[in-house]
């Protein structure tokens, strides 16, 4: 026997029962000091925020915001800095001999800085708002709206009105759901209004909502809205609308220069719509005068609704009208509104130009050399929208424009040389 058997002889095989336990091979049914509990489980205390974490794996927090949370830390600072002064802290911080005066009395005029009320009621008192709430499934009136929909505030017997009246108190409701209403009151009122809009007519769709749209006081989404009744009852209307079409533009005109983009867009689609609807020659011979107008503003919106009106039927069946009008020897206010459409054809049509190029130079060059600074300013600055539309293509339209060019450089000075400058470039 050598030394390994031996040993293995000497060493005795454990059983099962004295094998020992693994430190992970933890019994269930341990007892630890008289409380039973089961393995994995968050036990149920009461912490010392919030209530108590039953089953939850960590113990619940109150839920705070970014700013409750800065509130709560900074208020206690500020209570304790803002409290009022007491006579003892008083009478250290001032010298002794102090007088302390009385307070004043009640004036009954404001002196100094005051907030006025505003014009439009806005500051209503709460028991006041009842008197603004017309009779029926309506919406509430704002303050800002009583000028437009104050008859119906009134109670009266519709069986006893005219036609007329009845028409015009059943658009009052509908404009109103539509402007203040819920969204299912919107559109119900927009389908409605939409499908009796020639059986209520033209003029009185538009005398109800063209004022409303014109408000200063209109905010962003009323102003959407309306702009989408004025769409859709346009489409409804078709040829009904042609007497009306001063009077919308007037009212629609103001979008087209607006800074928002999107507003000069739905502006741009109602005008579309009503070109549409009124044909060519009724938006020529309606808008005519207005280019004419001594008011600059005028000429410049009536210049956008003409390119408004060329990108919807197309360039060439304005090219003749604006060879008209830019050639006029009797006005040059007429002139000038001629080559600013020209110029915003350009700008809102961009490449599209390209087949008409020559066509539109042609007409714009004669007022490079005009006796008018304002024509040539704006010849001018119409030769550079066009180049800029047609770059990199087109050059060789510009041909018969270089020399004017090329000798207003040399010729003017201050504002009219930066223009030809910019006319080169």
């Amino acid at each position: 026997m050598n030394d390994v058997d031996y040993i293995m002889q000497s060493t005795s095989t454990p059983s099962t029962d004295e094998r020992r336990s693994c430190r992970y091979e933890v019994s269930t049914n341990t007892t630890t000091s008289g409380v039973n509990f089961t393995l994995c489980m968050t036990p149920i205390i009461t912490t010392s925020v919030g209530p108590c974490a039953a089953s939850m794996a960590t113990p619940s927090q109150v839920s705070m915001t970014a700013e409750q949370l800065k509130a709560y830390r900074y208020e206690p600072g500020i209570d304790e800095r803002n409290h009022p002064l007491c006579d003892t802290e008083l009478d250290a911080m001032f010298p002794s001999g102090s007088i302390s005066l009385p307070p004043p009395t009640p004036q009954s005029t404001f002196s100094g800085f005051h907030k006025q009320e505003s014009a439009h009621g806005l500051n209503v008192p709460l028991n006041q708002l009842q008197e603004y709430q017309p009779s029926g499934n309506l919406p509430l009136i704002k303050p800002d709206d009583l000028q437009y929909f104050d008859k119906l505030l009134q109670e009266v017997n519709e069986e006893s009105l005219t036609p007329d009246e009845q028409k015009e108190r059943k658009i009052m409701k509908l404009l109103l759901k539509i402007k203040n209403g819920t969204p299912s009151m919107r559109k119900a009122a927009l389908r409605k209004i939409t499908h009796q809009a020639r059986e209520f007519g033209a003029g009185l769709l538009l005398n109800q909502i063209l004022p409303i749209l014109m408000a200063s006081t209109l905010k962003d989404q009323e102003r959407h809205l309306l702009v989408k009744v004025v769409e859709r009852i346009l489409y409804k209307l078709d040829d009904l609308v042609r007497p009306h079409v001063h009077k919308i533009c007037v009212a629609i005109e103001p979008l087209l220069i607006d800074e928002d983009h999107y507003t000069r867009v739905e502006g741009r689609k109602i005008i579309s719509n009503v070109a549409n609807a009124a044909g060519l020659s009724t938006m020529i011979s309606t808008m005519r005068p207005d280019m004419d107008n001594l008011d600059e503003y005028v000429r410049n919106t009536t210049a956008r609704t003409f390119a408004v009106v060329a990108s919807t039927f197309g360039i060439p069946d304005l090219l003749p009208f604006l060879k008209t009008v830019c050639t006029s020897k009797t006005s040059w206010q007429a002139r000038h509104t001629g080559i600013k459409i020209i110029r915003q054809i350009a700008i809102l049509q961009g490449c599209a130009i390209l087949p008409h190029l020559k066509s539109l130079v042609e007409i714009i060059e004669h007022g490079l050399v005009d006796k008018q600074q304002k024509v040539r300013t704006i010849a001018a600055l119409g030769i550079s929208a066009l180049a800029q539309a047609a770059a990199p293509y087109g050059i060789e339209s510009f041909d018969t424009v270089l020399k004017p060019l090329w000798c207003g450089i040399k010729l003017h000075r201050g504002k009219a040389s930066y223009v030809a400058h910019k006319k080169i470039k």
